[in-house]
């Protein structure tokens, strides 16, 4: 549909009148005729009845103008968005994130970010899932990063990046030297898991359960970095990301458990709002993201 036609549309209903309307876009009279004849063959409605020297809208008129202010008001919107995104000298940008994606990916892209729109101010929230799925569908937040959304409406969930899920135990610890999967052992041992509401907990759960493995007890810690001091001062076993325990793995602080029945994959997700206008820092942050991805 022709920009230009809408606007002459607008102006004629706005006006009542071809003559006037023609005054404001100064247009001729015949000019602004035959775009309107041309929007109304497009369209196959008439949009207009004379009533003498004036012109009224048609039942289907008034719905194209509905339209077209709506039309008039994104094409606005993209204008303004793209004109702050050139320069992008202002603004605010609100994360929220769980803790993998939080602490082990984001960093690095908020740097990015930083150091190519300085002033804009940025935070980032680390919290569990659940937390983020919740502030971001209430507006606390322009962006999330989980690793499991819940069903939440309103939202939309994009895959981010794939992630792995790996089994750590204490250095030197027996499990360290299995090779094949052993229920039996892994059920004597305490597992150290997450707050309620983690993704990484609710994932490594339903994944034990499948597997028929109950452990012997359950050490709850709040946050990763908790999890993963507990296992290395010899409390238990956990399942964390592999992102999470690079540096843990290099400086022998704890082990992987290296047996395919305990390693699974699973996808970090990034949510944002249907019905929320995105600023011009979200879309340039999101450029960052989805860079990421290719």
């Amino acid at each position: 549909m022709d920009f230009q036609r809408l606007a002459v549309f607008r102006a004629v209903a706005r006006r009542l009148s071809f003559s006037r309307a023609a005054d404001e876009l100064h247009l001729t009279q015949p000019a602004v005729s035959k775009h309107i004849q041309q929007l109304e063959a497009e369209l196959g409605v008439r949009l207009f009845h004379r009533v003498g020297k004036r012109v009224e809208l048609t039942d289907a008129g008034r719905i194209v103008a509905d339209y077209a202010q709506r039309v008039s008001a994104l094409t606005e919107d993209v204008r303004r968005v793209l004109g702050e995104l050139e320069g992008l000298q202002r603004g605010y940008l609100r994360l929220g994130a769980g803790a993998t994606p939080g602490l082990y990916l984001l960093p690095e892209m908020l740097a990015r970010f930083r150091k190519k729109y300085p002033q804009v101010e940025t935070t980032l929230v680390i919290t569990n899932s659940a937390d983020v799925t919740r502030r971001v569908s209430a507006g606390e937040f322009d962006m999330g990063f989980v690793g499991a959304p819940t069903e939440t409406p309103g939202l939309q969930v994009r895959p981010f990046v794939g992630d792995e899920i790996v089994l750590i135990v204490p250095p030197g610890h027996p499990l360290a030297r299995q090779r094949a999967f052993a229920p039996d052992l892994l059920a004597q041992e305490t597992l150290i898991v997450r707050e309620p509401g983690s993704a990484t907990r609710q994932i490594a759960e339903a994944h034990l359960t499948r597997l028929g493995v109950a452990p012997k007890a359950v050490l709850e810690m709040t946050g990763c970095e908790g999890v993963k001091r507990a296992v290395a001062a010899g409390l238990g076993v956990a399942f964390v990301s592999r992102r999470a325990v690079a540096l843990e793995v290099a400086h022998r602080l704890v082990s992987v458990l290296e047996v395919s029945e305990l390693h699974f994959a699973r996808q970090l997700y990034l949510l944002t709002r249907k019905d929320a206008r995105p600023s011009a820092a979200t879309l340039a942050f999101l450029a960052i993201v989805l860079k990421e991805q290719t």
